[in-house]
């Protein structure tokens, strides 16, 4: 084989590389607070974390809307954009805090006035390692309203 056929050889390959490489960072999908995020906390969190239910009450956390859940609780920030491992929000949900505030907690007794929680249990269930990983990248890409 010739000079030429093998340098044609080495171009095609390293062009091929470079094609995969940026055809897996163009798949990296963003994550949509509205369309990704906010249901899963929506579905999850709200019977307990939203005015009425114990988890506000305790806490001051609100997941009924982007504005809310960047406010944080009464005793601090949950979301720290651009960083899930110094996310609040994330060692909760990965159970790496306190067992007391690992999150979320089943409901024990629904409040008939207002269908909100009144009493959590003092145990955590854990969500899908999927929801987690979503609301993980969602938080690494800036934890963006979108």
């Amino acid at each position: 084989m010739g000079k030429v056929a093998m340098f044609g050889n080495k171009a095609i390959v390293i062009a091929s590389l470079c094609a995969l490489a940026l055809l897996s960072a163009c798949g990296s999908k963003v994550v949509s607070f509205s369309k990704d995020v906010h249901p899963i906390l929506e579905h999850n969190c709200a019977v307990c974390h939203s005015p009425g239910g114990v988890g506000f009450k305790v806490s001051g956390f609100d997941v009924q809307s982007y504005a809310s859940i960047m406010r944080g609780t009464k005793f601090g920030p949950m979301v720290t954009p651009g960083s899930s491992d110094q996310s609040n929000l994330l060692w909760v949900l990965r159970h790496g805090a306190h067992p007391s505030i690992n999150m979320p907690k089943f409901c024990e007794q629904l409040a008939q006035a207002n269908n909100k929680c009144a009493v959590a249990s003092s145990v955590a269930r854990r969500l899908p390692r999927a929801q987690v990983k979503l609301i993980a990248a969602w938080v690494d890409q800036g934890a963006r309203d979108n």
